[in-house]
Parts: C-alpha cells; sequence; structure tokens
C-alpha cells in the first residue's frame, strides 16, 4: 500500500550562546568536546505523530508563478529579520542579520533501491514563487516531495514544510556547509559546529561564544558526527526517516497508521534552524516554540496576513495589460522586502539580494544603501508604503548623517562589528544627499507628515548646506570631485568630470523642493538661497549641457572647461523630473528612445555609438532597471508616451522572464540575458515598475499638504479603460477609474478617509495629436474652467473639481492621430528586434512618426486616424543600418479635419 503524507521541515534562525547543560567540560578551549553520532528515539513505530506538528493547507496566492526548474534561477524569502535565499533546483543559504549561518542546504533522498542518495537538484521539476515564499516539487519513481520555504516575517526563522508523497520507505536528507560569518567585511574566528543531543540540533558557534544558532528537529532520525573545535571539510547533514522500519537504522521511521487513506495528509516534521545574537535562555525558547505544535502554522498565517494586506490596502492597478498588472503586484511584495531590522544598527531599506556562495559574505547588495534607498522611496511613498520610507530612509540614515552633513551611501549589516568608518565606501558617493533630501521631500507631499519634517528638520538643513558646499565654482552645480560619485563609479567616461548631468538633475529638484519646505517650516533665508541656486543651476544646465548641433544634453561638465557629449541616459533623471526646456525635452527624449540607446529589454547608460561602449560594462553599455525606469518616466514627463510605455513593459518583463516575480540589476547591452554578476533582487530595478507607471502613465502627482491631486493619464491608445485603488492622500486614500468612450475621456474619483477637507482634483488626460476639444463636465457641477495645455508629442486638457466624496469628471474631444507599435516580447538570449516609435508630431499639416526597425524587416503598426483604426505596414530600408542592424523611417499623414 502506498505512504502518503505530509512531512514539515520547519527551519528557524535563532540568537542563542552554547548551552551545554548536560555535557562534560569541553577539553578544546572555546569549544564543546566531540559528539557521537546522535540516535533517539522518534516515537512508537508506525504511529506518523512523533515530532510532528498537525497539517494545515498552505492555501493558495493570487500572485503565485509555478513554472519548470531552471537551473541557477534565483528564488528567495525575506523577513524582517532572516533571509532564505537558492536557486530553483533547490539549494539554498541562511541569514539573519547581520550572520551567515550556511550555504548549499540541499534536500537528497535515499531509497532501498540505491546505496547513494539521489541529490534534490537533479530530481527537481516545478517550482512555485508567492510572496510569502518558495515551494520546490522533486519527482521520483518512488515518491514526490514538495518543499516549501519562507522566513518568518519578524523572527529570526526560516521554515520549511515537505509534504511527501512515498511508495517506499525514504530518507529524506538535508546537508549543508556552515559559514557562521559576519556580512563582509566583518570577521569571526574559531567557528564550531557541534551536535546537541538535548535539543536535537546542531550548534552553530565561535570561540567567544558571541555568535549562535541551531539546527535541528525533534524528528531527526540521524546526524552527523562533526569535529567540536573547528568546521570539517564534509558536509554535515540531518536525517528524517520516513515510511516504515529499516534495519539499517535503531530509531523508527514516521508511518502512516493503518487504515489510513493514502490521500489523506497526517502531519509535518517541524525542523529549526536558528540564529544571531541573544542568550541562551532565549535561544532556546525560541527554538521550542518554532518546533512545537501550530508553530509553523502560526508564522505561516502571520506571512499569508502581510501579502495580502499589501495586496488589498496599497495602491493597486486593473488595466488590460495583465503582466504589467502582476508586476505592480510583485514590485510592491519586493520593496517591502527591501526592509530589514539589524539588532546593531535598526530598521532600514537594503538595495537587493544574491547568493553568495562559498567564497563571500556579501548577499548581493542586503545591506543599507543610501541613494537606492531614496530612488525606491519614491515608488513606495507612492503606493502606501510610507511607514516603510519614513523608518528605513529618513529616520534611518539620518541618524548616520556625517557631522558635516553629507547622507551615508552604504552600511554594512556588519558595520557594528567593524572599522566600518574607516573604510572608503561609507560616503563614496555624493548623489545620496540630494537623493535623501529629494525622498524627504516627496514622502512629505504624499502623507503630508510634519510631524517628521519637524523632527528631522536640522537634518535636512545639514544636508543642504554639505551639497551646497561642494560647488567651488559657483555655478550653482554640486561638483563631482568635492561632493563624490555620481553616475559614475567604473569606466573611462568618468575621467576628469566636474559636474555630470545625473548628480546635477537630482540636486536642482532637490532644491525646488527644499524651497517649498523651507517655506513651510518658517525659514525664508535658507528658501531664498535654495530658490537663487536653483536658478543659477538650471541656467548653467542649459547653457552648458545642451548641444544644440546633437539636439541632445551632454554627458558632463569637465575640469578643464569642456564639456564630455556623449550621449548618455543619465539625463533622464533630470528629466524625469522636468528640470529642462520643453522644447529642448522633447528633442532628448527621441535620442533616448532609439535604438543606440534603447533595447528590447531597457536602456543603456551609454550609447552603442561611442566608441567606450561595451554591452558587458557595467557603467558603459550594461541595461539598468533603475536607469529604464528613469528614462520611461523622462518620456512621459515630455510627452513621448509610445516610448515610455515600451521602457516601462520592458521592467515590468523582467519581473518574470528571469528569477520569477524579481528584477535583475543589470542585463547584457547586446543579449537579453543579466550579467554573470548581477544581483538577481536589485530592488531600484522594482522600483522602476512602479514609479514611472505611477507618475508617467497615470500622471498622478499628490500634493497632501496642499490639499491638491493631479491625474494626467497617458492612456495607450488600445486601452479602453484602467481602474486605481487606494491612492494615499495624507490620511485618505483615492481610487478612481478612467474609461475613453465615444471621443470622452472621464475620471469617476472616490474618496475615503476621515479628513473631509475639500481635495482640489485635477484632473489632465492626454489627448491625440490634432483631436478638437469639447466642453468639459462635472458630474454635480463645480469644475473650473478648463486649461488647454499643448504639447510635443500630445495634447492635455485640465479640469478641476473640489472633491469632498466622488465626482465624475470628462472631457470630450473629436478626432486625433495615435499609433502603437506592434507587440514583441524578447526571448532570453535574443537581440533587439522590436521597432521604436521615436516620436509623434503635427509637422506642416501633417501628423509624422520618426520609426526604427530592423533593416530590411517589416511591422504592421496600428494607427487611429480621426478614430478609425488602421493597420500601416512598414518596412525599413536595408541600407544604412546602426550596430544594432536598425534604420529609421518617417511615417506621415495628411492631417484632417472631422
Amino acid at each position: 500500500m502506498p505512504l502518503t503524507y505530509s512531512v514539515v521541515a520547519a527551519c528557524a534562525l535563532l540568537l542563542a550562546v552554547p548551552l551545554f547543560a548536560q555535557d562534560p567540560p569541553p577539553r578544546v578551549p572555546g569549544a564543546p568536546p566531540p559528539v557521537q553520532r546522535a540516535v533517539f528515539d522518534t516515537g512508537g513505530a508506525g504511529s506518523g505523530r512523533a515530532g510532528t506538528v498537525p497539517y494545515f493547507p498552505l492555501g493558495s496566492s493570487a500572485l503565485a508563478i509555478t513554472g519548470p526548474v531552471r537551473a541557477g534561477a534565483f528564488v528567495s524569502s525575506a523577513g524582517r529579520r532572516a533571509l532564505a535565499m537558492g536557486t530553483e533546483e533547490g539549494r539554498f543559504e541562511f541569514w539573519s542579520w547581520p550572520i551567515k549561518w550556511l550555504h548549499d542546504f540541499e534536500l537528497h533522498f535515499r531509497v532501498p533501491k540505491y546505496t547513494e542518495p539521489i541529490p534534490g537538484h537533479s530530481i527537481a521539476q516545478r517550482v512555485t514563487v508567492r510572496p510569502e515564499g518558495v515551494s520546490i516539487t522533486y519527482a521520483y519513481e518512488q515518491f514526490t516531495v514538495q518543499q516549501h520555504v519562507f522566513a518568518a516575517l519578524d523572527a529570526p526563522a526560516i521554515i520549511m514544510l515537505l509534504e511527501v508523497d512515498a511508495v517506499r520507505p525514504l530518507d529524506i536528507i538535508a546537508r549543508f556547509r556552515p559559514d557562521i560569518h559576519y556580512a563582509w567585511p566583518a570577521g569571526l574566528g574559531g567557528q564550531y559546529l557541534v551536535w546537541e543531543q538535548q535539543a536535537r540540533a546542531f550548534l552553530f558557534s565561535e570561540g567567544k561564544r558571541a555568535v549562535n544558532a541551531f539546527m535541528g528537529s525533534p524528528a531527526v532520525t540521524e546526524a552527523s558526527d562533526v569535529l567540536a573545535h573547528m568546521l570539517a571539510a564534509t558536509p554535515p547533514q540531518l536525517v528524517l526517516g520516513v515510511g516504515g522500519a529499516n534495519e539499517r537504522y535503531t530509531a523508527p521511521r514516521l508511518g502512516v497508521p493503518p487504515g489510513r487513506n493514502v490521500n489523506t495528509r497526517v502531519a509535518y516534521i517541524p525542523i529549526v534552524l536558528a540564529g544571531g545574537q541573544m542568550t541562551p535562555d532565549s535561544a532556546l525558547a525560541l527554538y521550542a516554540r518554532l518546533s512545537a505544535p501550530g508553530a509553523a502554522l502560526r508564522e505561516w498565517q502571520r506571512r499569508v496576513a502581510h501579502a495580502d494586506s499589501i495586496r488589498t490596502t496599497q495602491l493597486a492597478v486593473h488595466t488590460p495589460d495583465t503582466l504589467l498588472n502582476a508586476a505592480v503586484e510583485w514590485a510592491k511584495v519586493n520593496l517591502d522586502d527591501s526592509f530589514v531590522c539589524n539588532p546593531d544598527l535598526g530598521c532600514g531599506l537594503t538595495a537587493g539580494y544574491g547568493l553568495s556562495g562559498a567564497a563571500s559574505d556579501r548577499p548581493g547588495f542586503g545591506w543599507f544603501f543610501g541613494g537606492d534607498a531614496a530612488i525606491n522611496s519614491f515608488a513606495m511613498s507612492s503606493v502606501g508604503q510610507g511607514p516603510l520610507v519614513r523608518d528605513g530612509v529618513l529616520r534611518f540614515f539620518a541618524k548616520y548623517q556625517r557631522a558635516d552633513g553629507k547622507i551615508t551611501h552604504e552600511i554594512s549589516q556588519a558595520a557594528a562589528r567593524t572599522d566600518w568608518w574607516g573604510y572608503p565606501y561609507a560616503f563614496y558617493h555624493g548623489d545620496t544627499t540630494p537623493f535623501w533630501m529629494l525622498a524627504f521631500a516627496e514622502y512629505w507631499a504624499q502623507t503630508g507628515d510634519h510631524d517628521v519634517l519637524r523632527t528631522l528638520w536640522p537634518n535636512l538643513k545639514k544636508a543642504f548646506a554639505w551639497s551646497l558646499a561642494t560647488d567651488k565654482n559657483g555655478d550653482g552645480l554640486m561638483e563631482n570631485p568635492s561632493a563624490g560619485a555620481g553616475a559614475l563609479e567604473v569606466g573611462d567616461l568618468q575621467v576628469g568630470i566636474l559636474s555630470d548631468v545625473y548628480m546635477s538633475g537630482v540636486w536642482v529638484t532637490a532644491l525646488d523642493r527644499m524651497v517649498r519646505m523651507a517655506t513651510v517650516m518658517n525659514d525664508p533665508a535658507l528658501a531664498k538661497q535654495a530658490r537663487s541656486t536653483r536658478e543659477k543651476a538650471i541656467a548653467t544646465m542649459e547653457a552648458k549641457f545642451w548641444l544644440p548641433s546633437q539636439g541632445q544634453y551632454a554627458f558632463a561638465l569637465l575640469q578643464d572647461g569642456t564639456v564630455n557629449p556623449a550621449l548618455t541616459a543619465w539625463s533622464a533623471t533630470a528629466m524625469a523630473f522636468g528640470v529642462f526646456q520643453a522644447d529642448r525635452g522633447a528633442q532628448m527624449v527621441q535620442r533616448l528612445a532609439a535604438s543606440a540607446v534603447t533595447t528590447d529589454w531597457g536602456v543603456r547608460p551609454l550609447a552603442s555609438t561611442n566608441p567606450l561602449f561595451d554591452p558587458l560594462h557595467y557603467n558603459n553599455g550594461a541595461v539598468w532597471g533603475f536607469i529604464t525606469g528613469f528614462t520611461s518616466l523622462a518620456h512621459y514627463t515630455y510627452h513621448n508616451a509610445p516610448a515610455g510605455l515600451f521602457a516601462l513593459q520592458t521592467v515590468a518583463r523582467s519581473s518574470f522572464d528571469h528569477a520569477r516575480g524579481r528584477n535583475p540589476e543589470v542585463i547584457s547591452g547586446r543579449l537579453y540575458k543579466p550579467l554573470d554578476t548581477h544581483v538577481p533582487q536589485q530592488f531600484f530595478a522594482t522600483s522602476m515598475v512602479l514609479t514611472p507607471f505611477v507618475r508617467g502613465l497615470l500622471g498622478l502627482s499628490v500634493d497632501a499638504p496642499a490639499h491638491t491631486v493631479r491625474i494626467a493619464p497617458h492612456l495607450p491608445p488600445s486601452w479602453d479603460s484602467l481602474r486605481v485603488d487606494n491612492v494615499p492622500v495624507g490620511r485618505t486614500h483615492l481610487s478612481f477609474t478612467v474609461r475613453r468612450r465615444a471621443g470622452t475621456l472621464s475620471l469617476d474619483v472616490v474618496r475615503r478617509g476621515a479628513d473631509r477637507t475639500p481635495l482640489t482634483v485635477t484632473f489632465a488626460p492626454a489627448l491625440p495629436l490634432g483631436a478638437s476639444v469639447a466642453m468639459p463636465s462635472a458630474a454635480g457641477g463645480g469644475i473650473a474652467s478648463p486649461a488647454i495645455e499643448p504639447q510635443a508629442g500630445d495634447l492635455h486638457v485640465a479640469v478641476r473639481h473640489d472633491l469632498v466624496e466622488r465626482a465624475t469628471l470628462s472631457v470630450g474631444y473629436v478626432g486625433g492621430y495615435a499609433i502603437e507599435a506592434p507587440a514583441m516580447h524578447p526571448d532570453v538570449g535574443a537581440r533587439s528586434v522590436a521597432p521604436r516609435i521615436l516620436s509623434e508630431r503635427l509637422e506642416n499639416g501633417a501628423y509624422v512618426v520618426r520609426l526604427e526597425g530592423v533593416a530590411g524587416r517589416r511591422y504592421d503598426f496600428r494607427v487611429w486616424e480621426q478614430g478609425q483604426l488602421r493597420i500601416m505596414p512598414v518596412t525599413f530600408p536595408v541600407d544604412g543600418a546602426n550596430d544594432d542592424g536598425y534604420t529609421t523611417s518617417i511615417l506621415r499623414l495628411m492631417e484632417k479635419r472631422p
């Protein structure tokens, strides 16, 4: 009769010091004596209950992603205090901040047919990722095992659940390689591993016994004998005997009670892996709690409730693009994952997760980066993660602000365990400080949190003063030699830089926000200084960065008084915030939309036409998700919506093409494949699903202190509607729907919350080029006169309404032109082949679209002419292809008035 039941391996990381109450005194200083193989009773034969906890269903998830196992593909589950990460075939490493406990944790399976166990990676078949954790299915002729892995939400603990269906006796063997290291660059010595029979767990420790962990199970039938004074070269292991008795073992296995139906689940077996910094009694108490009946259920329920809260209480979208909808949901999950709590440093935002493996103690970028945190905060504030921004960006980095006002670039998880501030990394970047100022302002605008503004105003003033002091020549711009790195960290493109366009754009935007905050804080002198500095800085940028002959902005001003004219996407950061003139910005986004800069999977920071371009170079050619996001927003800001949507969709696709539900840091500039050195779960790539979508496609701008909201959507021409729920506006939330019906764009908006102060809502949708505007309306009256806002690539009509609870606003129009390129999603490893829409214009009575496509290839574009859809084929010239194989073409339609 087949044996069918469930096994749960609950791995919990816990802080402890060695506990040897029943062991003899150690013979080696700093370590207990060697312990012989632990063989102990797990209960009566065939009971199926000893050492187990009751079965509970995991339930389903609306965000679950299932597919075949791909070798090397990254998976993770992050809590506030612990991290499990690994690969889809089942190799994991475990951390509880700031300690790396082990790597290469892998299940093996021993069956009577073979003397050697079967490695899990060789039979891993399917993987499911969901916000709560990861599930891997292993299948062999004699068994199927499902392994569910998740980190506890707030405890330093990781839990695994194994569900087993076996037709022969089976040993499940957990092998691993212990590390017991602080995160880079701190160190430990005297690490050892010993089996503690009373706790039925391995004890991980070191010579001073200040860092400790337990890993074990009440259901272990066999455990390795290990050296007590050092870490052995052979991986230690735990064995769980499943299904019937076997003469090789003195401990009976866990079986199915007689008469039990083969499809009835019986119980889970807990394994606990736990560690960090706490007393022995606290460690043992938590170890016991996590392995007790009901503990796994409680921890899982907390993860489910937390994931449901992210999905249902934060900003949610419903568009015709289901992949984009899912990417938005996963982006919220990822950014929530970035918030971690370190027992020494406090709680802050990390930059990204990746495997450290055997040779490193760097968990990707799993420590605190000020610039990354600030960039990510733009998205987090806009979707309702304000508390994480307040605590993990504003307060956390204010705590470590240098005395002169500079905000730290990065803080290692082990900064308190080494002379971190003596290393050159902490304050390496100059852009971090104005980014932090800008993050503060955007949070305040979204939330109206005057308390945190008052509390941290001294820190803001110091940050402003430090940034101002880096301008040595008085042109209004921060200077890289005195401030630190901006756009670049490596490569010849940074040679001789005085002020790069990236840091300059962030600084100018931060100055604008400082004027507003200083006014509110009754500091007119600072407001005046910020305003005059901004005016001077913008004048410098327009005079010196703009290259009229190329129709683009330069990369940098150089120390010798010249300009580095390279075409880069770094200017997109300034453009995302509308720093540059409208006409010049409209020209620049056309350059950024071209194939020399934009690939089918995102934006290169340096154009492929530059002699320094290298598709595998970190700064000089590899595609970055965060640069792609800023470029997408720049397109929307300068009304180049087709290119904005194209870039946005590349970031959204990257959420699912590599690590499922995660976004890679950098991708090759020629082939759609992340670099070997990339971090697979990079949060500033993830945030760029949200930032250009919310601020660009939705055109959503919130000013809670002023009680105003602007909704200026760039609705793609093939979309009839979109719905957005739970937009945070101070102490209230908005939900709204935008619809396109028979020459009308309408907004239905509803407000929830206790604040009944009227909220001025401006609805300013983008209309097709060449459209004629009809009179707008608002249900219930109270609408202000419309404002016509003609732009280079579209036409906006703005209407306002003072909202208390709900309203409907609409804008009518007739005719106009729009275009949409065919959707072409790249395969992993492919080169770019999709067409580009560079720009749309009305020129001399004609609708003119500039296009790029692969030389000699035909594409069918969808064109709306005076409201009528047409399919227009375009075949691109064979001659004159660039290095990416693209040529240009122009589509021209004579304007017709309805």
